[in-house]
């Protein structure tokens, strides 16, 4: 008799302790789909709120999960768990060089809430189910929500919106011809044009998933916000994912009926036209910004050869030390370029190991691309956004690519 109430303690007692780890485990993940939405949020508080702090307060959201993680959470599953924590680790120990660049320790922080902390949301990203697609349709409304007050804004142009965008982006002036020569939304240009292109990615998913029944306003309205931003590399990307997913969608994998296509030809041909007749300039600019995209290189070319010598190319100089953050006690800075700052900043050594990360991340995806085709865009579309732009120093858009990197390495 004793045996079994032992027994009936001892599951009573399991029973317990699951269902206290499972809430532990669950509940910041369930927050976590909900991230744009707050930072997206607070960060257009600004526009009420002089001198909001969204990093600040983005550091401590991702700080709280990372205490929640670690109670219960398993770092090191595979050998990508490890090459990203030696990550973190490589570019947390790289303060000791940072010290020898007599540029304030707040520039290291700060690059560091931004480029590094974001990084947990790949460990985040394997906690969840491998088909619960929640957190990118959350932030796919999120981000349509920020684009949709944004274009009132855009057309509006209220006083306080563009004091807000003269902080934001730093265009030098409130003037409305600055603040009209680009759709920045409520996040600036860059990160607009990047969440832009994440929403179309997204977008094109769902409808790929749903035979064609859902994500087509939604497509419409990112790749719209993309256009008007008129970056070259979102541009670039959003026109290339266009092609590929048409290609996946259509003939790969046959998931959309061929009547949609024709109906996408004539919608296309009416817009086109409209827009010509009575928006010529608008397809000249898209145009000319995008046969645009090889100059680019030549204009950052030169910032990059002077911070290249300038950086120890072995271990590097310390993470920060030419970045934006460095740019107001640093003449020597490479403002524009993710992977020549990287190498500048971490050597060669950070960069292999973040290369390591991609490149295995890529090679599981790839494998079976029909699942990972979302993941696969989003790390390949910004990683090629970052090659003329600080896109992995973006708080806004870092997380994106790290909880695409892990939902990849889902085992």
């Amino acid at each position: 008799m004793k045996k079994g109430i032992d027994l009936n303690w001892n599951i009573a007692n399991s029973i317990v302790f699951f269902m206290i780890n499972k809430q532990e485990v669950i509940f910041p993940y369930k927050t976590i789909d909900y991230y744009y939405f707050i930072v997206i949020g607070i960060q257009s508080l600004g526009m009420f709120i002089p001198g909001i702090r969204i990093g600040v307060i983005a550091s401590m959201i991702i700080l709280f999960f990372m205490y929640k993680y670690l109670r219960t959470g398993s770092l090191f599953k595979n050998y990508v768990d490890v090459l990203v924590m030696v990550y973190i680790v490589y570019n947390t120990i790289s303060i000791l060089w940072f010290l020898f660049s007599d540029l304030p320790i707040s520039v290291f922080i700060r690059e560091y809430s931004n480029s590094i902390l974001p990084m947990f949301f790949y460990y985040l990203a394997k906690v969840d189910n491998k088909k619960n697609k929640n957190f990118y349709n959350i932030t796919l409304n999120a981000i349509l929500l920020c684009f949709a007050i944004g274009f009132i804004l855009f057309l509006q142009q209220p006083f306080y919106y563009r004091e807000y965008l003269n902080t934001l982006d730093g265009i030098g002036s409130t003037d409305i011809i600055a603040t009209t020569a680009a759709f920045r939304s409520l996040t600036g240009v860059t990160m607009t044009g990047s969440l832009g292109v994440v929403g179309v990615l997204i977008s094109f998913t769902n409808i790929l998933e749903t035979n064609g029944k859902k994500g087509k306003i939604a497509l419409m309205v990112c790749m719209i916000a993309v256009a008007l931003t008129f970056r070259r590399s979102a541009l670039f990307v959003a026109l290339v994912a266009f092609f590929v997913f048409h290609y996946y969608g259509y003939i790969k994998y046959g998931l959309l009926n061929k009547k949609y296509f024709l109906v996408e030809l004539i919608v296309a041909f009416f817009i086109i036209g409209y827009l010509n007749n009575n928006y010529g300039d608008l397809l000249a600019m898209l145009n000319e910004r995008l046969m645009m995209i090889s100059e680019s290189i030549d204009e950052r070319s030169g910032s990059w050869v002077e911070g290249l010598m300038y950086g120890n190319l072995i271990i590097g100089s310390g993470l920060g030390v030419f970045g934006h953050k460095a740019v107001e006690f640093s003449d020597k800075y490479i403002p524009d370029g993710n992977y020549v700052r990287m190498l500048a900043e971490l050597g060669f050594v950070g960069v292999s190991i973040f290369m390591s990360i991609i490149i295995a991340s890529l090679f599981k995806g790839l494998k079976n691309l029909r699942d990972n085709i979302l993941e696969v865009g989003i790390i390949v579309g910004l990683c090629i956004q970052a090659v003329g732009s600080d896109i992995f120093s973006f708080q806004l858009i870092v997380p994106l690519l790290w909880y695409s990197v892990g939902r990849v390495n889902i085992k």
